[in-house]
């Protein structure tokens, strides 16, 4: 897994297509853009079908830990 820091107005480009961004961060909620091609659909986790988890952060060993992000 790729972790970034962004502030608000910074994005993130993946391929040729897809652009994610900051848009506004208030307390601890972050209000995300995505610039997608209209073919590409594009699904909350919790709302795809199994729910997709939060990911455990990986160790430097590789191994997966438990952390902030462990399910």
């Amino acid at each position: 897994m790729l972790v970034l820091s962004r502030k608000p107005d910074e994005w993130v480009r993946i391929a040729d297509n897809i652009e994610i961004g900051v848009i506004a961060v208030k307390g601890n909620q972050v209000r995300l853009g995505f610039r997608v091609p209209s073919e590409i659909p594009v699904l909350r986790g919790e709302i795809c079908d199994p729910p997709i988890l939060p990911m455990q952060p990986q160790k430097k060993n590789g191994k997966r830990g438990r952390g902030r992000f462990a399910a």
